[in-house]
């Protein structure tokens, strides 16, 4: 593409400028965003993108055009975007966003198209005086889903950078988007949707897991549990079908092997007590129970725990750290 010489210059002049922006905003911005596990992206405008801008006439001055430095910030769901924008205000001043606000659009209820969240700031001066030239210098930053950022690369080049008009590629792109955004709302509202009479419903292992879960929480204490309840109580439910066990047996097995050491013991882990409890358990044979062919779960032990002498012979469905 023929770029004349006046745009190229004033391309030119601005670019050192906006690099030093770049690295600075990647500096600061960029560890904030990834620290809360988000994703980072940052990129200075090129000359051909420049030009093909200035001459749609909708640039009023040029040499600060707002996206000229853009960046976007990718959260996980529509809920995490509030959360991203207030990190961004704390650290750069509004200028605009677009849309204005988060309760009105410009779009009719069949359009589908682009509307991510874009928020424009000013580099407000530093306490340390640091590169003062750059104090006011307005950027792009865009807030988007990981599901909207999975849709922008998938389509851009379709849509946005193209030989010709396609018709039909633009409707798929756009037929995909909707999609995307009604799993965005069912995500973002899946607390609610849960309770809708479609959807309200257990199977019955979900009813086996909730019982066991309230017994687990019965039994220990928040602190002696992982953050990860769920992952725990699905490796003990597994265990328990090994066994031929109901969830309703659990508190039980628990409370007969305290019974028989005394204790509760403080130095096993909730998955480890009730190995130890199951291997100890009156009439329940576990080396039968486990060694049956299609049993696929294996008993991880280890020196802290009171067992029976087999399980510390080495054989296939026993893990023995030592």
């Amino acid at each position: 593409m023929k770029i004349v010489k006046n745009i190229r210059d004033l391309y030119s002049g601005c670019m050192p400028r906006y690099r030093l922006l770049e690295n600075e905003v990647n500096q600061i911005l960029k560890p904030l965003v990834e620290n809360e596990g988000w994703f980072f992206f940052s990129r200075v405008k090129g000359l051909e993108s420049f030009a093909l801008k200035i001459e749609t006439g909708r640039v009023s001055s040029p040499d600060s055009m707002e996206d000229f430095f853009g960046c976007t910030v990718v959260v996980p769901t529509l809920g995490h975007i509030e959360q991203a924008e207030l990190l961004i205000l704390n650290n750069y001043d509004l200028k605009y966003r677009r849309p204005e606000n988060d309760v009105t659009t410009h779009k009719a209820p069949s359009n589908f198209t682009f509307d991510d969240l874009r928020v424009y700031v000013e580099r407000r001066p530093l306490i340390s005086g640091r590169d003062p030239e750059l104090v006011g210098m307005l950027f792009e930053v865009q807030i988007k889903t990981v599901l909207q950022h999975a849709w922008t690369v998938a389509t851009h080049d379709l849509i946005y950078k193209s030989n010709t008009v396609n018709w039909p590629l633009e409707r798929i792109a756009f037929q995909v988007k909707a999609m995307l955004e009604h799993a965005e709302v069912a995500i973002s509202e899946a607390n609610r949707l849960a309770d809708a009479p479609a959807v309200a419903k257990r199977d019955k292992n979900t009813i086996g897991m909730l019982t066991l879960i309230e017994q687990i929480k019965r039994i220990w204490s928040a602190e002696r549990l992982p953050t990860d309840v769920k992952r725990l109580a699905d490796t003990i439910y597994a265990l328990l079908q090994a066994c031929d066990l109901m969830p309703e047996d659990f508190q039980d097995l628990i409370m007969n092997e305290k019974l028989r050491i005394g204790v509760l013991p403080t130095d096993l882990s909730p998955y480890a007590m009730t190995v130890q409890a199951l291997a100890n358990k009156v009439g329940l044979d576990l080396s039968h129970k486990i060694s049956r062919r299609h049993i696929r779960t294996k008993l991880v032990i280890h020196a802290g725990m009171d067992l029976p002498k087999w399980m510390r012979i080495a054989q296939p469905k026993i893990v023995d750290l030592g």
